[in-house]
């Protein structure tokens, strides 16, 4: 019969084969390089780097027989970088697998949906075009030329595969759920290990400043005690210039840059973002002279302006600016913004220190916006774009959204920072040549941004030793 024929079809076409292709043999190294590398090659970098691991272990364990205890004292901390970077390496790889599991999972999810709803509207289109049940009803078939007998087992057959049907959609929605489960379980996995990756870069940049210090030691050790004074006593100026820089928030208040660094350093592992990238940020976006927040704004929201509104703010983010004033108890009409910048757009109003735009940080109409993501990890209910915790967490938070859209494209830390920076100033939809403009020109946002943060993240080190 034709229905028999139809469900034949149907239960052949349901199944999804997944095939997948076995690696060519060759030899692998430990390294950070897992661009194209399929799922068996990134899990033999991950067994080499254990066994690199195992090596390490070997070469410290000869050297510490042989040196002095300076000597030794390098020779642990040659070892913890090196088995810090297999370990980083290993956890690229894995990042790298995980994610291309992601994304398996999400497709084969994408593949069973399109199969169950396909599956419903060939079995609809098939029974509807055989009898053209859409203009005949049952009455009229049953009246017409064809016996009787086939159609009650054409009945039959269209209940057995309706039955079939049913069970089959069921098992591919159980299927396309458990999907869904391991996927959301393969995500959690890989936001720990970028966690821990992240953990170890900070680890394995001090460590190699340690390596560097423990060296000019020895040196000097060697001979000149005088000349190994004035090291450690030039070095504790350094930490105390560096230390003693001073910041300005909101309100006039002063903040020294070690001060700052203690306001941001606690969430840096939690968010994932560097505290040398966001103090540079903040830095670009508020200072005057070195000092963060001095340069908060000098207008005020329905102050007279050059725009189309005739306000420095827009009429868009004028709703949620006073909806943010009311919660925070805040006057808008004596609360400073930022005032417009005529060369980058019509509109100023952005506020505090991180210079959010009020429907970033809270937008009534769709009740979205970093607000609530801020008070999550500073556990506050109210938080506030004008308290320095508040405002610098938000930073951070905004970057971790910009870094994720600049590892697609970019694999430098220093474009990764320049892009994301040049995302902060110009809207996570930033790209083409003004987002190369950003990142590249010598006064660029995003360069001078990186470039900052290169020489924060060296000041951070330092004040670590």
């Amino acid at each position: 019969m034709f229905l028999k024929k139809i469900f034949a079809v149907l239960i052949l076409s349901s199944f999804v084969f997944l095939a997948t292709n076995s690696g060519i043999a060759r030899a692998v190294s430990c390294d950070a390089n897992v661009e194209g590398k399929s799922n068996s090659e990134l899990q033999a970098i991950l067994d080499q780097c254990d066994r690199d691991i195992v090596e390490q272990k070997a070469i410290l364990s000869k050297t510490q027989k042989q040196s002095s205890d300076l000597e030794k004292g390098i020779a642990e901390i040659t070892y913890k970088i090196n088995t810090t970077q297999i370990e980083i390496n290993a956890r690229t790889a894995k990042i790298k697998q995980l994610g291309e599991n992601i994304t398996t999972k999400t497709q084969y999810i994408g593949v069973l949906s399109t199969r169950m709803e396909s599956i419903k509207k060939s079995v609809s289109k098939m029974i509807r075009d055989t009898y053209n049940l859409n203009n005949i009803s049952l009455i009229e078939i049953a009246l017409s030329s064809q016996d009787l007998s086939d159609l009650f087992k054409d009945i039959d057959n269209y209940a057995t595969i309706d039955k079939k049907l049913r069970e089959l959609t069921s098992e591919l929605t159980t299927t396309k759920k458990t999907s869904e489960t391991e996927k959301k379980d393969l995500e959690t996995r890989k936001v720990q290990e970028e966690k821990l990756k992240f953990e170890q870069d900070a680890e394995k940049r001090q460590l190699e400043v340690y390596k560097k210090e423990k060296q000019n030691i020895l040196t000097v050790a060697k001979g000149q005690e005088s000349a190994y004074k004035k090291i450690i006593a030039d070095k504790e100026k350094l930490k105390s210039q560096i230390s003693n820089r001073l910041f300005r928030t909101v309100g006039g208040q002063e903040l020294t840059f070690g001060e700052a660094l203690k306001i941001v350093k606690p969430y840096e592992s939690t968010i994932g973002v560097s505290s040398a990238l966001v103090l540079a940020i903040l830095t670009q976006e508020t200072s005057v002279d070195g000092l963060i927040g001095k340069n908060i704004g000098k207008c005020y929201y329905n102050q007279s302006a050059k725009n189309t509104n005739g306000t420095v703010m827009s009429k868009t983010q004028i709703p949620s600016f006073l909806a943010i004033m009311s919660e925070l108890n805040l006057n808008p009409d004596k609360t400073p913004v930022s005032c417009p910048i005529y060369s980058d757009g019509e509109y100023g109003g952005a506020m505090g220190p991180a210079q959010f735009m009020p429907s970033t940080w809270w937008n009534i109409g769709t009740a979205t916006g970093y607000k609530n993501r801020v008070g999550a990890v500073v556990g506050s209910s109210v938080p506030s774009p004008f308290i320095s915790r508040d405002a610098f967490v938000g930073t951070a938070l905004y970057i971790k959204d910009a870094q994720a859209i600049c590892k697609t494209a970019f694999t430098k830390k220093t474009d990764i920072w320049a892009c994301s920076a040049s995302k902060y100033y110009g809207g996570l939809s930033l790209k083409g040549s003004r987002l190369s403009t950003y990142m590249y020109s010598k006064y660029g946002y995003g360069k001078q941004v990186a470039d900052r943060a290169v020489q924060f993240e060296k000041d951070i080190d330092t004040l670590s030793l």
